[in-house]
């Protein structure tokens, strides 16, 4: 291999380190703060937790809205322009959803002090306005930075909030300020790179490129997914049993392997340079990154994912150490990744729908599928059928990676077909 086809290879190299750094922090620190917190307050931390991942899709659409409009952008000042509108929007937010949360705690509401809970949004808007640098640094293929300012801002928010609990206090209060402490460096840091990145240096917006407009149509598309992925695990506690929720949280948080860790970073690596030929109506370059992206996402996500599907009955035991729930992930295992892994292939025709602005249908088929996963789940939960529910989900994935094909074929004739690449 030459030095030309090595630095190619850097950026999503990064990418995948990225993901895997941050999946291998979570696995090292976590249990140490379990360790190190009385249970209820660990259980009120890991309740933070997964804010912090629902917090980070349910953001107005702007992280979507930028990885659209950044790619296409040849100046910095409309660069600027686009993030700086996402920022002041994130803050109007945050700022609104604060006041409830004060007024919330105060009535008793929420069991939580009225500092705490401000505390708490406050690392909700900085975690959140982190993503959006993130995404605005994919966005203009600075790959290696997006990647280190992600895994530092999760490393620093972890250490910093390990230290406070074993240091100072074994409290929710010490967690909430390392959250925020350790969010709040690593932002700061990653604005002032943006910024240095993208001087202002006689550069002027085009005509309309920082006039447009976060779609209600995005913001619906995002909600219904984060609802899609999250609401399973709380009709199964509410309407089965926490006891049966435990194995197939483990089961689908496996699963997503193929999708979260697998895909997603080549997807990351050739969304911006896709985008930019769709949106600049480059349709011969589209249909060859299209190509090339369909058949990497087969090769380093659905053959893996189904291989590791088949695997399942000797890596789950290492994994889980022995215990007594081991059979039970493994059967849930065999039935959710195989979805999972054609999943990944939607992220390909999502792509196109985004480019050509066409949220309304986002919106549309993603709420259609949300209802139709999360009515089925609830029936199944009801009758403690847990593998019928896994089956529901392989369905979703597979049935939500078609109808986006369908789509963006509809809009987009000169699409390759996926059983023609």
């Amino acid at each position: 291999m030459n030095l030309r086809a090595v630095r190619q290879l850097m950026p999503i190299a990064a990418l995948y380190a990225g993901r895997i750094g941050v999946a291998a922090l979570g696995l090292v620190i976590l249990p140490w703060l379990s360790k190190s917190m009385p249970a209820a307050e660990f259980g009120l931390a890991a309740t933070i937790l997964s804010l912090q991942s629902l917090a980070v899709v349910l953001d107005l659409g702007l992280a979507v809205t930028a990885s659209r409009e950044l790619p296409a952008l040849d100046d910095a000042h409309a660069a600027q322009t686009v993030v700086k509108r996402s920022e002041r929007r994130l803050v109007q937010l945050y700022c609104a959803i604060t006041a409830i949360a004060g007024v919330l705690a105060a009535s008793g509401a929420i069991s939580i002090s009225v500092p705490t809970a401000f505390m708490i949004c406050l690392s909700l808007l900085l975690i959140v306005w982190q993503n959006i640098l993130v995404v605005a640094f994919i966005s203009r293929q600075r790959f290696f930075i997006s990647t280190a300012t992600q895994f530092l801002s999760l490393l620093l928010r972890h250490c910093c909030s390990l230290a406070l609990v074993v240091l100072y206090s074994a409290t929710l209060d010490a967690f909430v300020i390392g959250q925020v402490v350790g969010a709040a460096v690593v932002l700061v840091v990653s604005r002032v790179i943006f910024q240095h990145g993208h001087k202002l240096s006689g550069d002027h917006a085009r005509s309309g490129s920082s006039h447009s407009t976060i779609s209600i149509a995005i913001v619906v598309y995002g909600a219904a997914g984060a609802c899609a992925m999250q609401l399973d695990k709380v009709l199964l506690s509410a309407l089965a049993s926490p006891t049966l929720t435990g194995p197939y949280f483990l089961a689908s948080t496996l699963s997503l392997v193929p999708i979260a860790f697998l895909a997603t970073p080549v997807a990351q690596f050739v969304q911006p340079k896709l985008i930019a030929c769709l949106v600049r109506n480059q349709t011969e370059a589209a249909r060859r990154l299209i190509v090339r992206l369909s058949l990497a996402l087969t090769g380093l996500a659905v053959v893996p994912g189904m291989l590791l599907s088949i695997a399942a009955p000797l890596i789950v035991p290492h994994w889980l150490q022995g215990s007594a729930d081991q059979d039970v992930v493994i059967s849930y295992v065999l039935l959710l990744m195989p979805g999972t892994s054609l999943g990944a292939l939607g992220l390909v025709p999502a792509m196109v729908l985004i480019a050509r602005r066409d949220y309304r249908a986002l919106a549309v088929m993603s709420c259609v599928l949300t209802l139709a996963v999360l009515s089925t789940t609830a029936l199944l939960a009801a009758n403690n059928d847990i593998r019928g529910i896994c089956i529901t989900y392989a369905l979703y994935h597979v049935l939500a990676a078609i109808a986006l094909w369908w789509r963006a074929g509809q809009i987009d004739p000169s699409l390759p077909k996926p059983f023609a690449i």
